[in-house]
């Protein structure tokens, strides 16, 4: 009797699953830990951001948009989407110099914003180039696509540099809030009050 209520016990508990939700991600996996960069890593980041934008840059001229067979209209929409990527990569650029000379919470948010921007362009183009009405004939439509997988490539490769400066920068944030706070014990409690 003992022995088939152990084995009924046993059975019943290999039935449960140990961890219902299994398939869910863990808090961890949702939101990532902010990462500060130390001065060394950041200067890494910094160097190998500027590489990837710079390659990118080189990719996106080998695009030659006038080349796709287009509409007056249409073809002055993408030749718009397509300066503005390449003045967007421009400025990415411009922020990435002044910001390796000196690290300050201003300029992080001017190239955190100048990533997002960059970001959205891309997202834009590459858009445009896959919009079957502003193609046309198979051969113009196979070479817009082709453009669109090489920016889609580039929107790609800059996303992780993005997500791990936005991290660093949230965490820079951070640091200067609660730097700040520490300074003026008074504003904090005078706001704790309210």
């Amino acid at each position: 009797m003992i022995r088939k209520i152990i084995v009924t016990v046993f059975m019943f508990l290999c039935a449960i699953p140990a961890f219902p939700h299994t398939t869910q991600l863990t808090p961890r996996q949702v939101h990532p830990a902010l990462h500060l960069m130390n001065d060394s890593e950041f200067a890494v980041f910094l160097n190998r951001l500027d590489a990837n934008v710079l390659r990118s840059q080189v990719q996106l001229k080998k695009i030659d948009v006038k080349s796709l067979s287009l509409g007056l209209q249409a073809n002055e929409e993408l030749q718009r989407s397509y300066n503005r990527c390449l003045q967007s990569l421009d400025n990415t650029r411009e922020e990435i110099q002044k910001l390796s000379q000196k690290q300050t919470l201003k300029l992080d948010l001017f190239l955190l914003i100048d990533l997002n921007e960059l970001a959205r362009n891309l997202d834009a183009l590459d858009q445009d180039l896959m919009n079957p009405s502003t193609v046309g004939g198979n051969s113009a439509a196979q070479k817009s696509l082709g453009y669109a997988r090489e920016v889609l490539g580039i929107d790609v490769t800059l996303a992780s540099d993005i997500s791990t400066f936005q991290h660093h920068f949230l965490a820079f944030a951070g640091v200067v809030d609660a730097t700040l706070d520490q300074a003026d014990p008074d504003a904090s409690q005078s706001q704790t009050q309210k």
